[in-house]
């Protein structure tokens, strides 16, 4: 995916930030839960993904690891 989002003159993100954002994300299409998976890759939709892409704000310097998970109900 990394790769993908430079073809899409998007900005390069980390695979491990790309897996980061499908856990903590609540904007994220669809959450990383509910992807369907091959073998260990959890499969997406691209043609969802890049309006996501394009219109996620960047947070950087923001501190994810002190967010709460959303709440489900």
């Amino acid at each position: 995916m990394p790769d993908r989002l430079e073809e899409a003159k998007l900005t390069r993100l980390t695979a491990q930030r790309i897996r980061q954002l499908a856990e903590i994300d609540p904007d994220r299409p669809l959450p990383l839960d509910r992807a369907p998976k091959a073998g260990r890759t959890h499969l997406f939709d691209w043609r969802v993904l890049v309006p996501y892409f394009r219109n996620r704000k960047s947070r950087q310097g923001q501190r994810t690891d002190r967010m709460r998970p959303p709440q489900e109900g």
